[in-house]
């Protein structure tokens, strides 16, 4: 297949790059003209999100377009529509107008959903209740597209995604160098976690199975962890006792209230922000796994400790630890 991705130079985006190609499939880079472009031997492509004729050529003879290009924090409400859902609504506009077959994938998030009970995974046909800003935008992209796309399209929504080149949980892993792990509140928190090549499995299942066209899925890894488990993991890789610190909630209101309210003052869009918090406080965020066990095959060897390992090996390798 050939397969065009945007946002190509970020994190998903290469590491969906690299792996489309190393499965045979030919990939195609799509770029803004400003952004720094991959270091890879695949097909770039330069596209203006703006320009609708720039955005067919650049779609030109595509069988998959992996819609992945937007941001996940901003200073501004507006500026998260912009990104998101605005950049969507660009991109359906030329799939809509493209004279031949292309089955796009638009790259969600699990925050589009809610979060949800211990135990108690959300499923896909659940009303969306997104609680921040990149939720919502995220949820409207993806209600703009069940209801004007003219070709096959599928939505995943994947959980926390890390893996090499990822900068979120490296924060974690700089943490644990020193033991450490840090929990805010006293109460365990479920989540799902999947790795960026997992994720990149899970896109090919998606593109290659026409039962999974006009379809929603979430894309987890199909195991459930919690906080402490995830710093202990980490910890264990490198070789370092595990010390779980836990943080009040009220301290860490005010810490991440001071890194938003520095961010604004610095025009310049911090990890620590008060949505963050919200999401970070929620009771669980546990997705159904049925859906993709179903339609896709999906099912994955559980290998959490060991893909820890090869994110710590390459974080190690590329100096950032």
């Amino acid at each position: 297949m050939k397969i065009a991705i945007t946002g190509a130079n970020g994190f998903v985006g290469s590491a969906l790059l690299k792996h489309f190609a190393a499965n045979d499939h030919q990939a195609i880079a799509l770029i803004r003209p400003s952004a720094q472009k991959p270091i890879t031997n695949q097909e770039l492509r330069i596209v203006d999100y703006d320009d609708r004729q720039s955005l067919l050529k650049a779609l030109s003879g595509v069988d998959v377009l992996v819609h992945n290009a937007g941001k996940t924090k901003t200073l501004q409400h507006q500026e998260m529509l912009t990104a998101n859902l605005g950049l969507t609504r660009n991109v359906l506009d030329a799939v809509n107008s493209l004279p031949t077959p292309i089955h796009l994938i638009y790259i969600s998030s699990q925050a589009a959903s809610r979060p949800s009970n211990i135990n108690e995974p959300v499923s896909e046909d659940e009303v969306p209740q997104p609680i921040t800003s990149y939720g919502k935008s995220k949820a409207w992209a993806e209600r703009l597209i069940r209801e004007e796309c003219q070709q096959a399209y599928t939505i995943v929504r994947p959980c926390s995604i890390y893996g090499p080149g990822d900068r979120d949980f490296l924060q974690l892993f700089k943490l644990c160098r020193f033991g450490l792990g840090m929990q805010i509140g006293a109460k365990e928190r479920q989540v799902n976690m999947i790795h960026v090549q997992q994720l990149a499995d899970f896109l090919l299942l998606v593109a290659a199975n026409p039962k999974a066209y006009q379809q929603v899925f979430f894309a987890t890894d199909n195991q459930v962890y919690t906080q402490a488990y995830i710093a202990a993991s980490i910890c264990k890789v490198m070789g370092k006792h595990h010390r779980q610190i836990i943080v009040p909630e009220t301290v860490a209101r005010q810490v991440f209230g001071i890194s938003d309210m520095m961010a604004r003052l610095r025009g310049k869009a911090a990890t620590l922000n008060l949505e963050k918090l919200a999401e970070i406080l929620a009771e669980a965020w546990l997705a159904n796994p049925e859906k993709a066990r179903q339609v896709l095959a999906w099912d994955p060897a559980p290998r959490f400790e060991e893909l820890i390992m090869e994110t710590y090996q390459w974080y190690v390798q590329e100096s950032w630890l």
